[in-house]
């Protein structure tokens, strides 16, 4: 009932945003998980190898309320979004506002979690807008970009 509240007492500039983060976290969701990357990937924008960022300047404040659009609707569903899903409704959200931005995907050895039997890899999402990480950046240490979707 709290978080309902909270919503309630927004802006409703800002509570159309986290509707419109919702569905497309929902909509990340099921690509995720029913469909193999390669059937989704040139939906992201533009391929480019490694990391690619672009430095144009940006509405801050723009930035700030999809990050915590984003963040805020990942904390009521108990984080069940990936980082993977969370980029790409962050994605789709600056694309709808005309902001330009990169999803970069990074990979790493995880000696930690290998069993013997797995690869021991692990993957991991981010998304820069301008010389800004909107989101995942906290957690990309000691991961290697692979490959970058660019949307202008």
């Amino acid at each position: 009932m709290a978080r309902l509240s909270t919503f309630l007492t927004q802006p409703w500039q800002r509570q159309r945003l986290v509707l419109e983060v919702m569905a497309l976290l929902l909509w990340a969701w099921f690509l995720v998980r029913l469909f193999p990357f390669r059937r989704y990937a040139s939906r992201l924008g533009e391929a480019r190898p490694g990391e690619y960022s672009e430095s144009a300047p940006q509405n801050l404040t723009v930035l700030r309320d999809v990050r915590w659009a984003v963040e805020a609707v990942n904390r009521t569903y108990g984080g069940r979004f990936t980082c993977l899903m969370q980029c790409m409704a962050g994605k789709a959200v600056l694309n709808r506002r005309g902001v330009p931005n990169t999803l970069v995907l990074g990979a790493k050895i995880n000696r930690e979690e290998d069993d013997g039997e797995g690869s021991g890899m692990a993957a991991h999402a981010w998304l820069w807008a301008g010389e800004r990480i909107l989101l995942g950046g906290e957690a990309r240490a000691g991961f290697v970009p692979v490959t970058s979707y660019h949307s202008a």
